[in-house]
């Protein structure tokens, strides 16, 4: 059986990403209460060729004074089309055993990485991203987790690894970035 992911109709999100084909949307709480009330899961294989849904994957940016945890995916990444690629969030596709964006994001974030001590987490905006293969069947909730100690390490070293980078070194790494993750630096970061 083929993983189940949340997806939501682009139809119902229409109103909202229209107009926004790369984009951060910040005032995008009806967007949050659209995923929450009208999500469904599809079969993978079949939310990753088919535009007329939207899948939502949690993205959370990590942060500690002015440094960022910086990812770069490896080979083993599920995900062929951001091999090698520089990513400023964490995150990935939400399955029905966490039938809620925030327990998606709360599993993604145990699966990927040890975060140690206290944090904050903040909503962000929404990210729509029309302009790529990969953008057009997904749509980001970024997240800002404000990690107090800095104390945060990859858990899934063969998929990715991680380091904190200094906001000022960002701008020389831009072009390696995925381009969710140019985008985020640019409207949130940059």
């Amino acid at each position: 059986m083929s993983e189940q992911v949340m997806v939501v109709r682009r139809a119902d999100l229409a109103p909202y990403i229209d107009g926004h084909d790369f984009a951060l949307i910040r005032d995008a709480e009806p967007i949050l209460d659209l995923i929450n009330d009208k999500h469904l899961f599809l079969a993978r294989d079949v939310a990753e060729s088919s535009p007329e849904y939207k899948q939502i994957i949690p993205y959370v940016i990590v942060r500690h004074g002015a440094s960022y945890f910086l990812l770069q995916r490896t080979a083993k990444q599920t995900e062929s089309r951001l091999h090698h690629k520089l990513s400023l969030g964490i995150g990935g596709h939400i399955n029905p055993d966490t039938p809620e964006l925030i327990d998606g994001l709360w599993k993604e974030l145990d699966e990927e990485v040890f975060i140690e001590g206290d944090f904050e987490l903040t909503f962000a905006g929404i990210l729509n991203d029309d302009t790529t293969d990969v953008g057009r069947v997904h749509l980001g909730a970024v997240f800002i987790l404000e990690s107090e100690s800095g104390d945060v390490r990859v858990r899934e070293t063969e998929k990715m690894t991680g380091a904190w980078t200094p906001r000022e070194e960002l701008p020389a790494k831009r072009d390696a970035m995925e381009t969710w993750s140019a985008l985020v630096f640019d409207q949130l970061i940059g």
